[in-house]
């Protein structure tokens, strides 16, 4: 009973676990295979350490060099946290409990556990036994998959109640679908061997692979529209591209390996396909990282004597096989989801040229990971010896990114929110420091020196043991950019690798660990309690995400008393999740409930103290509503740290600072000066810096900054009666733009009654060279000019405006009737599309897109 429970568990870490997911259960829509993973790791251990502990001769597990630096490692990050703990103030100390303990049970669990049951599994299985019988695979994960095209059509419709959660879960046709996969996948793997699961995970990344092919050329086969949350980059059941090609760099190598070697033609032809499957699905990821990943772990492949002599007696194959993945590299075309990102392969790679185009253009996918590299760098330089603390990243990242966005205005187009740090030597110097990096390093060290020692001897002829090894240093290569390690899918994958690879080089050497029975009986139900525990953390976890996202469609549908209830029976579940406490103090504030909401947002900030938008919005309510100044002021401060790119930050802010000017206004002169830097076509800005410079009488600065704000937006009366005013008070000649406003009044007043006429172009020729700063006046004789037909005129007017978004769409629309007229058709697509970025539901643009045949 023990065993079959054990193979179960197996079968749904590797079967079910990748391909479930729910697209309106939870806000991610990952979160049920998630905890499903954990959940049936959980179980296994504690199956696993109740067997050992009963067995008269111990408990075993593989004698190899890993167990040291693993050790060593945990123990360092668990040191780096508790110190960091330590020295940080009480306020930021329940959220490094809430990441620390989130991100230590994912390395416990999704990681270390796995690789012990995975090693422990190898290890104990009888060796010389890996024939599989291929043609019921091909069978059960043909028929399978088809049975989800009739999905869309045969499925439930679930009730309009999103707290009703058993209709979003419960569907006859997909759970008979699903109990026939599970069914079939327990039988065929009822042997229970390494090979068998390989073989498992090889349907699933065949399954996974055509479906995300299939995605990136716009066909979807289970659900009722095309789900492309990336663009046209293909995601498949994994919910990120960059998740679903490091899945495939581990079976890669292992497929091809085994194509290699085998000498049955149909056989062979099966592990081909497979192959090509998988780099097909490689390929509509985009993701270059795991194309890096892929051709080590193939290349790794390469060190079996065994696998270079087969090729060099029958290349042909291998070669045909090759030809087939370079060709469709070379040919792999966009993607056709309409809106989708892909650029295609040969664009993806020659879309970097644009580095040497410029010295200062920003590329964002490389400048965004310097931006990353640099805070991770900085993070670990605080404290070199161990860090941030274990499982800190995420938390810690925004201030050393906002310190950086402050410092240099060339981050400031690349703020981002980062989990990880897209490098992972990086990650781990920055949470555990050099000492951490260096057991790490260990760990990877003896991993590979044992593989090397290994593929000299007998065991390099197991291509099985061979692929795994070689998918794992895939993986790791991968990681070097990539962020997959982290999350949960492709980690169980990475980590199950690299200790099935562990576990069958070591073969039958064991460390057995010979203590008392009841000393082991005690340890085993050590591990069954700490099971229970971490598992019924998930079972809460699942219920949290669920009512946080009923809750969030409801806010959407305006039910705020609907919404209050599902958020706080999330914030009940617990623990705590920042985003779904944050949506409750967003409900309570709109509700009314100020003193409710600054509790939430207090509970958000426990959970992670990270979040700009959480320190404006709680400051907002504690000084606007719970009149509580003081506290505000640090709030807002921090948001203003961490974020110096919003709008809002900087409108409260300078609100809270001009209420009492006497006592603020060096601050408020910093943050206005960063503001009309950061954002110089904002009126409001100008005009408060105005007034404070008048607070210091600074009657030249002051004059200019009103100005500007008049130039910018000549309707703004108060900027326009603040430099009336100065002329008064500083004794300075009265500023010639309060004479043009008048005139430029008049000229609206005859377009708005659609005086079009020569005297009105004459005036707006007059404005538009009096204040050639002043948007508004070239808009209105760039667009008089386009009405005679006069287009290169018009084009040069309306392309000195067309870039501010203070104006709206308009200025776009004409200025692609311009192009039009001048037979610029190109140039006046992408105008009408940059209108509609600006207004979404802009006519003008719409029709005349239409009008060319090109889609929004």
């Amino acid at each position: 009973m023990n065993a079959r429970s054990r193979r179960l568990l197996w079968v749904v870490l590797h079967f079910f676990c990748p391909l479930v997911f729910f697209t309106n259960l939870t806000r991610n829509p990952y979160i049920t295979q998630i905890v499903a993973l954990n959940l049936a790791v959980l179980a296994l251990g504690a199956l696993w350490a109740a067997e050992e502990s009963g067995r008269p001769e111990g408990w075993r597990v593989p004698r190899t060099a890993a167990w040291a630096p693993l050790g060593l490692f945990l123990a360092l990050w668990a040191a780096s946290w508790a110190w960091s703990y330590a020295r940080f103030p009480e306020f930021l100390r329940p959220s490094m409990a809430a990441e620390g303990g989130r991100n230590a049970l994912f390395l416990l669990v999704n990681a270390v556990l796995v690789f012990v049951l995975a090693a422990a599994h190898a290890a104990s299985e009888e060796k010389g036994d890996d024939a599989v019988a291929l043609a019921p695979w091909v069978v059960f994960m043909t028929v399978w998959g088809l049975l989800w095209t009739a999905y869309p059509s045969l499925r439930a419709r679930p009730s309009g109640r999103p707290e009703d959660l058993w209709a979003q879960v419960w569907d006859p046709y997909g759970a008979f679908v699903w109990a026939v996969g599970l069914a079939g996948a327990a039988w065929l793997t009822r042997r229970g061997r390494v090979v068998d699961y390989l073989h498992l995970a090889f349907g699933v990344g065949f399954l996974s692979s055509v479906y995300g092919v299939l995605q990136y050329f716009n066909f979807e086969v289970v659900w009722p529209q095309v789900l492309n949350p990336y663009g046209g980059r293909a995601v498949s059941t994994f919910g990120n591209p960059n998740f679903l090609s490091s899945y495939i760099v581990v079976l890669m190598p292992v497929a091809l390996g085994l194509f290699i070697l085998e000498r049955v033609p149909s056989r062979r032809a099966v592990y081909g396909a497979l192959f090509v499957a998988l780099h097909s699905a490689l390929l509509a990821t985009l993701t270059r990282s795991s194309w890096l990943g892929a051709a080590v772990a193939c290349a790794a492949l390469f060190a079996s004597k065994r696998v270079r002599d087969r090729l060099r007696e029958d290349p042909k194959p291998v070669g045909l096989v090759f030809g087939v993945a370079l060709a469709l590299a070379l040919a792999w075309p966009s993607s056709t989801v309409k809106g989708g990102y892909a650029p295609g392969v040969i664009g993806r790679i020659t879309e970097m040229k644009v580095l040497a185009d410029s010295e200062t253009v920003r590329y964002s996918p490389l400048h965004q990971r310097f931006l990353i590299w640099t805070c991770a760098w900085l993070m670990g330089s605080d404290t070199p010896l161990l860090g941030k603390g274990g499982g800190l990243f995420e938390l810690f990242y925004p201030f050393y990114q906002g310190h950086l966005l402050h410092l240099d205005p060339f981050w400031q187009q690349l703020r981002t929110h980062a989990n990880n740090s897209h490098n992972e030597l990086l990650e781990t110097y920055a949470q555990t420091g050099v000492l951490g990096l260096g057991a790490f390093l260990w760990l990877w060290a003896s991993f590979f020196a044992c593989a090397w020692k290994w593929s000299r001897e007998r065991r390099g002829d197991d291509v099985v043991w061979l692929g795994l090894a070689a998918g794992v240093a895939g993986v790791l290569a991968d990681n070097l950019l990539n962020v997959s390690l982290h999350f949960a899918v492709p980690a169980f994958l990475f980590w199950w690798a690299a200790g099935t690879a562990l576990g069958r080089g070591a073969g039958a050497a064991a460390w057995e660990w010979q203590a008392p029975p009841l000393a082991r009986r005690a340890a085993a139900l050590g591990v069954v309690a700490l099971a229970l525990g971490a598992g019924w953390v998930w079972v809460r976890l699942w219920n949290r995400e669920a009512r946080y996202f009923s809750g969030f469609k409801l806010i959407r549908h305006a039910n705020l008393p609907g919404a209050i209830k599902e958020l706080e029976r999330s914030r009940a579940w617990g623990p705590r999740e920042v985003n779904a406490l944050y949506e409750l103090g967003n409900a309570y504030a709109r509700s009314g409930r100020p003193a409710d909401a600054a509790d939430a947002y207090r509970d958000a900030l426990s959970a992670n103290a990270g979040y700009d938008e959480i320190y404006f919005n709680l400051a907002t309510v504690l000084n606007g509503q719970l009149k509580r100044p003081e506290e505000a002021g640090l709030f807002y401060r921090t948001a203003w740290g961490l974020n110096p790119l919003s709008q809002e930050i900087y409108n409260g802010l300078t609100a809270y600072y001009l209420a009492d000017p006497p006592r603020w206004k060096a601050e408020a002169r910093e943050l206005l000066e960063t503001a009309v830097r950061v954002f110089p076509n904002n009126p409001n800005h100008w005009n408060n810096l105005g007034y404070l410079l008048t607070l210091e009488k600074d009657w030249p600065g002051a004059e200019t900054a009103y100005a500007r704000a008049l130039n910018l937006s000549p309707d703004l009366a108060l900027a326009e009666r603040n430099l009336g005013a100065l002329a008064a008070q500083s004794g300075r000649p009265r500023h010639p733009l309060l004479d043009g406003l008048p005139r430029l009044r008049e000229l609206e007043a005859a377009v708005g009654r659609r005086d079009w006429g020569d005297r009105t172009l004459a005036l707006a020729r007059e404005l538009a060279r009096r204040y050639p700063d002043m948007p508004k006046t070239r808009f209105i004789h760039g667009t008089l000019l386009l009405t005679r037909g006069r287009h290169a005129e018009s084009a040069a007017e309306l392309e000195a405006v067309a870039g501010l978004d203070a104006l709206g769409a308009a200025p776009r629309v004409n200025l692609a009737g311009a192009y039009l007229g001048l037979g610029r058709r190109e140039e006046a697509v992408a105008m009408l599309r940059a209108a509609l970025a600006v207004d979404p539901a802009n006519p003008q643009a719409r029709a005349q897109l239409q009008a060319l045949g090109v889609s929004p």
